[in-house]
């Protein structure tokens, strides 16, 4: 059985397409998904929240929102949660191009955005690192940002988004749970819906 190391844009004759996810055609999988995210915006919140008490001791912080700054914090929220998304999505981008060297593509699809290489076909070890990159790696920048960043609105914006941005990883996480429970030897096009998983004979 020959088994790419790197990504190819041939599919392999020995590969047969085991499963396929389409999140825009599977809708009760995408709100499954989704409510799972809010869910996670919690234990998230708690967990990064707990991490500034920790780096900035004795800071507390709250949102108030009157008829004067309504517009302005709904605004700013939202912006913050655009902003988040896209990063999201180019962090998939950036590695799918490192892996490929081809551009990737980038969309909207209604509620949200995606990041795609259809026509690739990666191994299992460079598609978990696509799949987990936006997860861990701005976790990490978000870190560092909380760390050094002042007291203050910019404090808060960085909070909300990592804590947005790691709820919102929930469908790169169960992706990465499908794919390592799988023990045959895989290929995974991404398709920006979805995925297409391929094992190989």
């Amino acid at each position: 059985m020959k088994i790419p190391l790197r990504a190819t844009n041939i599919k392999p004759d020995n590969a047969t397409l085991i499963y396929s996810l389409n999140l825009f055609k599977n809708k009760r999988t995408s709100w499954a998904l989704n409510s799972a995210a809010l869910f996670l915006l919690i234990p998230f919140g708690i967990l990064f929240s707990l991490y500034v008490s920790q780096i900035h001791p004795g800071y507390t912080f709250e949102l108030v929102i009157t008829s004067a700054n309504g517009l302005y914090v709904f605004l700013s929220l939202i912006g913050i949660a655009v902003g988040q998304l896209v990063l999201h999505e180019l962090v998939h981008g950036a590695f799918f191009w490192l892996f490929s060297r081809s551009r990737p593509t980038f969309g909207f699809r209604g509620w949200y955005a995606f990041a795609g290489a259809p026509g690739w076909f990666f191994p299992r070890g460079q598609y978990l690192v696509i799949t987990l990159a936006p997860f861990v790696i701005l976790s990490v920048l978000g870190l560092i940002l909380l760390a050094i960043l002042p007291q203050g609105e910019a404090l808060i914006a960085i909070l909300f988004a990592v804590i947005l941005n790691a709820a919102s990883a929930v469908g790169d996480l169960w992706i990465t749970f499908l794919i390592l429970r799988e023990r045959r030897a895989i290929l995974i096009e991404d398709t920006g819906d979805g995925m297409n998983c391929y094992a190989l004979s």
